[in-house]
């Protein structure tokens, strides 16, 4: 399905399975198309499940000079200004339930407090996810410290993508005390109650004064479900999880093939005079 061609004044992309390759790479395509944008007046800001350390260069790199949506609409930050427009932070009900969980199931799970993040141990799984997001974790000696500190969300890795035990221990306190949603095959994250990258989206038009019919957000996987539905246009990648592909008014080209690019040239573009 294509929609109707009109000019959209703001773009809201996800960073990784959509603006950036394999490498981690925002191609050249894609950011002369944002620059170009840019030039033209138009807005483009990020909404990832990253924390700050791991968008920043992102911003950087694309001269973003909005606040952008971090910890999968956890935290709406202004990197220009350093302020925080909005946080919002587990309950010491569900950081004591993950805590659990990780002791019992000996779970690779990492906390995100204070723009630090916590594991029980460094290994393989951890390294990894250190080096592509350029992050560094510590390891506790203890995690009851947790219990008192503001953690904005916790991250789950399982290699084999099964998360269903996890699941149903935290069925009661899912979509009462916080949220569960599935950024990556491997990937699931415990999210404070309401918390979205919808409900930021939400928030960041309102501080800007933009109509929501205005804005495009473009995604990959069930983490960007809520922006997509919000958005005036909701874009998913050819690479994208069957279901947010269903959920989107257009589906781009893969994040291999510079799709943020391609959606910048076909619906925001004025045309040169």
């Amino acid at each position: 399905m294509t929609p109707p061609v009109q000019r959209y004044r703001m773009v809201v992309t996800d960073i990784d399975g959509t603006l950036v390759d394999l490498e981690q790479t925002i191609s050249d395509q894609n950011k002369q198309m944002i620059q170009t944008f840019q030039q033209q007046g138009g807005i483009v800001t990020l909404a990832t499940g990253r924390m700050e350390e791991a968008a920043l260069r992102f911003a950087e790199e694309l001269n973003i000079r909005h606040p952008v949506i971090l910890y999968n609409g956890g935290k709406i930050v202004d990197f220009t200004s350093g302020q925080c427009f909005f946080e919002a932070v587990l309950s010491a009900e569900v950081i004591k339930m993950c805590i659990q969980l990780q002791q019992d199931l000996s779970l690779d799970m990492i906390f995100y407090s204070d723009r630090s993040l916590w594991v029980g141990e460094i290994n393989a799984i951890i390294e990894e996810y250190m080096k592509k997001d350029r992050v560094q974790c510590r390891p506790w000696d203890t995690p009851d410290f947790l219990l008192q500190s503001s953690v904005n969300k916790v991250l789950i890795i399982k290699e084999d993508g099964d998360f269903s035990q996890i699941k149903q221990t935290l069925a009661p306190l899912a979509g009462v005390h916080c949220e569960l949603v599935q950024s990556e095959t491997t990937y699931l994250e415990v999210l404070p109650y309401s918390v979205s990258k919808g409900h930021a989206l939400k928030l960041l038009v309102d501080r800007l004064g933009i109509d929501m019919k205005e804005v495009i957000a473009i995604g990959d996987n069930l983490n960007d479900l809520e922006m997509i539905r919000e958005a005036g246009l909701g874009v998913a990648v050819d690479n994208a999880h069957p279901e947010l592909k269903t959920h989107a008014q257009y589906v781009a080209r893969s994040h291999l093939h510079h799709a943020v690019a391609e959606v910048i040239e076909k619906y925001c573009l004025q045309a040169q005079q």
